[in-house]
């Protein structure tokens, strides 16, 4: 059904700028995504099969004529510029730092020992054999890995490495080939590299040879001069000599400064009376200088007269025996007391003198030590100095003489080595080859050609979604607006360019009643009828008797279904009022050729006005009165809030003059007009236009109806273009037609007519036979609108 070409504008009165969706800000989301791809299913299970499809021969084809076969060999590595393989590792361990320096030891990251091998540098000789030998097959690649070992397993290969070398080509016996030339071509290279490090290690060796040798005598002559003019020959011995001569010399001075503290002490004996002492001798240092310093001299003390010693000692026996016998006034007491009177003085006076004389000779003694010390001791400090000059000498000499060993067997070694000729590298897997192809793998190729079928499958069907936002189906409308799907109207081509001409007079369609014109009236006639039987079931408590009905934007084909449903129903012998509140563009009076003098607006403005006397009946249905519009008003809302339509619906709705009564209102989205009105009202219908308006209007007008609070029936779905769909709601092309209009007069589409297969358009009209196939500017259009409809 339509009323206007899709390119007509819609009146200024009507012009809207629609609110942004949550969709639009936020994505398709998930059950959108659902969604879009139910609508486009032929279109994604077209693209996603044949880019399927296409995947599956293309990897046949290059299976069948360009398999890839893969072939490999192990190699156990030890970088020939880093390490030297075999006996030639044990015996330069020894080599020591020269060794290191002259094998120019440095670490070089197996990634990049990779990229050499790779390179051409490494097999140029490889590729010039297999051009040679292969000249009209592609070279097959090699790749060069480092196998990662278990480091669980603990093994020493982690140390140097071992590369997996793989090889693909078009043939086994290419590959083969080819990874045999590369495995000789590396150990070739290792071998080379080998040779060329230890040569250049000899060359640095000769050069570094007389530096070496030279500095070693240089060291021998300046250790020699340090023996001669320091007059020694082992500093470390001779001072160790020199500290104990030290040590024996304070040994000495400590037992001679001993004996003098005894000496002193017997003079004081002496000096006090008494006369015990007796001669004795004692052992000190001579003080003398020599070898022999550090020796003991013998000091003896004398004492002098000795008889007179003997006779004093005699007297005090006899005194002391008289002391016992005689009182102390006796004569003979006192006569031995005056007789050791007399001879005591003369012997404490010598032996005075014999004791200072001993002690002067060991003071004298003593003085001599202490000199000697004080020499040593000089002697002794300054051998650290020495000490410290003739060990940087002699470790210097020590380092030279080492460096110049480790020379000679180093240069000893690498010319060995040279000789050996060992391979550092070795294959410890051989060359095999898989006889069966790696490449393509056919599930692979499949697999691949699956997905990217279904995201082509997907892109595709998103694209032409988006390029085409509109609903194409009645199930659309209700699965994705979630609201009763009430009633749906076909296309009826009679009804193209209404709108845009201005034109519907009903006498021309009820002159439509046989051939393709019949059979539209009896489809857009059976959609109504089931439309008002939905409308009377809607509610069992009441029965809905005013009904306004809408749309989201204009051209929606609302007015005109309006007018249909209430001519439908009057043909029916129902009482029908239709009133038209689409105060800002009337159209009702239009479609129906009925004047618009007076009408809605002069009711709700004009107090004294009764609705009854702006009743016009339709000519030829005496069941369907109208109520047009009446003259324009600034202000539809405020009219269409006030008390006096609130009052105007329900005086006509409690008449029982008719058994519905339908209010035309302006689109819903942009004005308030219908959800003002639908408030007085049993309920609203929103009419959607199919291949038309954008699916995301209808679900905003929803949401503008419920927030007005207005009571939302459900939905009218309204076919804008042909579509070539044979699917339908009622299923009429599946059964026989007898419809009767007024009652009484039978349409028959006829024997050879079928409304849904050729879209509205006459069969005998179309190409038939081989005219149909050829490709001329009217089938390809014919095919392109074919295609296009299948696959929406």
């Amino acid at each position: 059904m339509a009323t206007s070409t899709p390119n007509t504008p819609a009146p200024a009165a009507y012009a809207l700028v629609p609110a942004a969706s949550p969709s639009d800000e936020g994505g398709i989301g998930l059950n959108g995504l659902v969604r879009m791809l139910r609508r486009r299913r032929r279109i994604f299970l077209f693209t996603a099969v044949a880019v399927t499809l296409v995947a599956g021969l293309r990897a046949i084809y290059l299976r069948i004529n360009t398999p890839v076969f893969l072939g490999g060999f192990s190699l156990l590595i030890s970088d020939p510029i880093n390490e030297s393989g075999g006996a030639s590792g044990e015996a330069g361990a020894g080599t020591g730092a020269i060794g290191s320096v002259a094998r120019n030891v440095s670490r070089n990251d197996v990634p990049t020992l990779i990229r050499v091998l790779e390179s051409p540098a490494v097999l140029e000789p490889v590729l010039s054999e297999l051009v040679s030998r292969f000249p009209d097959q592609p070279i097959p690649q090699v790749d060069v890995s480092l196998v990662s070992a278990d480091a669980n397993q603990g093994s020493p290969i982690l140390t140097s490495g071992v590369l997996s070398v793989q090889a693909r080509g078009g043939s086994p016996e290419l590959v083969r080939e080819t990874l045999e030339l590369t495995e000789q071509a590396y150990l070739n290279w290792a071998l080379q590299q080998r040779r060329e490090k230890l040569t250049e290690g000899v060359k640095f060796l000769d050069k570094q040879a007389p530096d070496l040798q030279a500095r070693s005598a240089e060291l021998q002559g300046e250790l020699e001069r340090f023996r001669t003019d320091n007059n020694v020959l082992a500093p470390e011995a001779e001072a160790a000599s020199v500290r104990g001569q030290a040590e024996t010399l304070r040994q000495s001075l400590e037992n001679q400064l001993a004996e003098r503290r005894r000496l002193q002490q017997v003079r004081a004996d002496v000096a006090a009376g008494r006369l015990t002492a007796r001669s004795f001798s004692s052992t000190a240092g001579d003080g003398g200088g020599g070898d022999n310093s550090g020796s003991g001299t013998s000091v003896t003390l004398d004492v002098p007269n000795q008889p007179m010693l003997s006779e004093l000692n005699r007297l005090d026996a006899e005194i002391a025996a008289a002391r016992s016998i005689y009182t102390a006034n006796s004569p003979f007491l006192r006569n031995l007391l005056s007789a050791r009177d007399q001879l005591q003085p003369a012997l404490q006076r010598k032996e005075l003198e014999a004791v200072d004389a001993t002690l002067q000779q060991l003071n004298g003694s003593i003085a001599a030590l202490n000199s000697q010390i004080g020499g040593t001791d000089a002697r002794f400090r300054s051998q650290p100095p020495l000490l410290r000059q003739y060990e940087a000498l002699q470790n210097k000499l020590v380092i030279a003489q080492n460096n110049l060993a480790s020379y000679q067997s180093t240069r000893d070694q690498f010319q060995l080595e040279i000789a050996q000729n060992n391979v550092p590298w070795k294959v410890i897997s051989p060359t095999a080859v898989n006889p069966n192809p790696v490449a393509p793998l056919l599930g692979q190729g499949l697999l691949q050609g699956l997905l990217l079928g279904v995201v082509a499958g997907g892109g595709a069907a998103l694209v032409r979604d988006r390029l085409d936002h509109v609903f194409h189906s009645a199930g659309e409308v209700r699965d994705e607006l979630k609201v009763p799907l009430l009633g749906h109207v076909p296309y009826i081509s009679f009804f193209e360019g209404v709108r845009r001409d201005k034109r519907f007079l009903l006498k021309d369609l009820d002159a439509q009643q046989t051939g393709m014109a019949g059979y539209q009236r009896f489809t857009y006639q059976e959609a109504f009828r089931n439309l008002y039987t939905s409308l009377r079931f809607m509610n069992s408590d009441r029965t809905v008797k005013s009904v306004a009905v809408s749309s989201s934007v204009p051209s929606e084909g609302k007015s005109l279904l309006i007018v249909l449903l209430a001519k439908t129903l009057s043909e029916l012998g129902k009482t029908v009022l239709l009133v038209d509140a689409d105060l800002r563009q009337p159209q009702v009076h239009h479609r129906l050729g009925l004047n618009n003098l007076s009408g809605l607006s002069n009711l709700l403005t004009e107090q004294q006005t009764d609705w009854r006397s702006m009743l016009q009946t339709v000519p030829d249905h005496p069941n369907w009165q109208v109520i047009t519009a009446g003259r324009r008003v600034p202000d539809p809302p405020r009219l269409l809030s006030s008390e006096r339509m609130g009052h105007l619906v329900k005086e006509i709705a409690d008449t029982s003059t008719f058994d519905l009564i339908l209010y035309d209102t302006p689109p819903t989205l942009g004005l308030a007009d219908a959800s003002l009105l639908a408030e007085n009202l049993d309920g609203i219908l929103l009419v959607v236009g199919l291949n038309k308006v954008d699916r995301q209007l209808p679900a905003q007008a929803v949401e503008r109806i419920r927030a007005a609070g207005a009571p939302l029936l459900g939905v009218v779905t309204n076919s804008r273009i042909a579509t070539g769909d044979r699917t339908n709601i009622y299923g009429y092309s599946r059964y026989g037609y007898e419809s009767y209009s007024n009652g009484a007069q039978a349409l028959d589409p006829g024997p050879a007519y079928d409304y849904y297969s050729t879209n509205g358009v006459d069969r005998s009209r179309a190409p038939k036979g081989l005219a149909a196939l050829v490709p001329n500017r009217a089938n390809l259009r014919r095919w392109k609108k074919g295609i296009g409809s299948w696959l929406d």
